[in-house]
């Protein structure tokens, strides 16, 4: 039986969010039907389609109670938008439906993990107590996807933590099947002992029955307060743990930020014993570190990784910083937008990140130019322009500092990404998009690899009216931001402060 609760979503976003024109909406990122999107939730493929599940507030483009919206795709490009799937409406949940995952169960039903938030006054901090609860999925009469809520719920309480885990500190369950059923690596916050943050996992044998198994990570402060949406898979021969610390404190070197200090997501390559179930990272790297950002840019968090049948690693995150996401103006109907999925790959040791290959059929009007020299003054080139936009790069600097493409560009408004070979960095700037004041504008981040420093650089750009991702040489690093100029400023131009020389193939993306 449908809740209240959920059936009042489902008739607001069906009434209201079937009012939003395309022209409101990314062309080719998945947004909200109506309302607020954050996280990422339940990346699968059932039933013959990609499932993604995402944190919504459907009755305001700014944070709320939330609820879970869904979304399907045949191609993880074009989605359609389904009836929300989860609304906060009984106890052990009634403050909010947060983050969590999904699984296949063997008699073909799916099963959704997620944290319940409850409101139960007892902490002086006024925040909620968390615990997991699991819905799963059943075919109504119209032939439409329901998510029964289980009537032993919630699975996890707080009863469930290690010693010290605090209660009101623990989300995020991420579910995978093993041979003997389910395991599942849940953030926790600990309040004793100094020791801030941990990834704890349980094991169940049907997915409804869970038991704390161990500590699987542990992390003394070293980087951030709580490791959010939590990610374990294996990957290329490795095994690969992604989560998102809170409040990390900077980390630069070489005049450039390796983290900012605030919200990032992390990424470490190691072993894991699944006899054992213990996770080791690898060894420290050339330069000394552990741990690498996942994403170099402005807005990037949360992201869920799943690997799928047809041996695909592939990930997709909210393009959005959670600190700056509630500056947005008052009156829009949707704020929020996914980035575009990535398919991921160990390379040298590194995680390489690029576009689905499904968006190239979506590639209309190609345009391709050979040895374009460019020089100091921004210059439009034949054919390439416009706000829907996929485009490679192949930068080759012969003389001076600083390679620079501005797009969304239209009379004083810009977001522009540079290039400087000699310092190996590169710079993203919207300080002239239009952003609110106290929105971060600026990022300089440090250029893997050795063609930078030999004047070459390869990217690709991909442009969908408010956002952008860039993939630097082929996928070494990647680097998301958002920005609110106006759709009419459509000018892409290419400077050099010196001289030169771009090979450039470009397309109009239409779905």
């Amino acid at each position: 039986m449908v809740s209240k609760e959920l059936a009042r979503a489902r008739e607001y976003e069906k009434t209201e969010g079937d009012k939003i024109s395309d022209a409101d909406r990314p062309v080719y990122h998945l947004s909200p039907r109506i309302g607020w999107l954050n996280d990422p939730n339940g990346f699968s493929f059932y039933n013959g389609r990609y499932h993604l599940f995402y944190q919504y507030h459907p009755y305001d483009s700014f944070w709320g109670p939330m609820h879970w919206g869904h979304a399907a795709s045949d191609d993880l490009i074009t989605w359609d938008y389904l009836p929300a799937a989860l609304a906060p409406d009984t106890e052990y949940d009634g403050s909010g439906c947060f983050s969590g995952s999904a699984v296949t169960l063997p008699d073909g039903r799916q099963l959704l993990m997620y944290t319940s938030c409850e409101a139960d006054g007892e902490d002086p901090l006024g925040r909620w107590k968390q615990s997991q609860s699991v819905a799963v999925s059943c075919e109504a009469e119209d032939g439409s996807i329901e998510y029964v809520k289980y009537e032993g719920n919630p699975v996890i309480t707080g009863d469930d933590l290690p010693e010290g885990g605090d209660p009101y500190e623990f989300r995020d369950p991420y579910i995978w099947e093993t041979p003997d059923g389910y395991r599942a690596i849940i953030a926790n916050a600990v309040t004793t002992g100094g020791k801030a943050t941990q990834l704890s996992l349980y094991r169940s044998p049907d997915g409804f029955s869970w038991e704390f198994d161990k500590v699987l990570f542990e992390d003394s402060r070293r980087i951030g307060v709580m490791w959010e949406c939590p990610n374990l898979f294996p990957l290329d021969g490795r095994w690969v743990l992604i989560a998102s610390p809170m409040n990390m404190e900077a980390e630069e070197a070489d005049g450039s930020i390796r983290f900012p200090k605030g919200n990032n997501v992390c990424c470490m390559t190691g072993t894991y014993d699944e006899a054992d179930e213990c996770f080791t990272p690898d060894a420290p790297d050339s330069e000394g570190h552990v741990y690498h950002p996942v994403d170099c840019g402005l807005d990037f968090y949360a992201p869920q990784i799943r690997n799928f049948d047809d041996g695909r690693c592939i990930m997709t995150g909210w393009m959005q910083d959670p600190s700056m996401a509630n500056l947005h103006q008052e009156g829009i109907s949707i704020f929020g937008q996914m980035t575009i999925p990535r398919e991921l790959s160990i390379r040298n040791g590194h995680l390489y990140q690029q576009p689905v290959r499904e968006l190239e059929a979506y590639r209309k009007d190609r345009t391709a130019l050979r040895g374009v020299t460019i020089g100091p003054e921004p210059e439009s080139l034949p054919g390439i322009a416009g706000r829907s936009i996929d485009m490679d790069l192949a930068v080759s600097m012969k003389e001076g500092s600083r390679f620079s493409v501005r797009f969304a560009y239209g009379r004083d408004l810009y977001t522009e990404i540079t290039w400087n070979p000699e310092l190996s960095v590169i710079t993203v700037d919207r300080s002239h998009s239009g952003q609110q004041r106290g929105i971060t504008s600026r990022r300089t981040v440090k250029v893997r690899g050795r063609d930078g420093r030999r004047g070459r650089l390869g990217m690709r750009l991909l442009i969908d009216r408010w956002s952008a991702e860039a993939f630097i040489n082929d996928g070494e690093q990647a680097i998301s931001l958002t920005y609110y100029t106006d759709p009419s400023a459509e000018g892409i131009t290419f400077s050099c402060d010196g001289r030169a020389t771009l090979d450039v193939t470009a397309y109009r993306i239409e779905t």
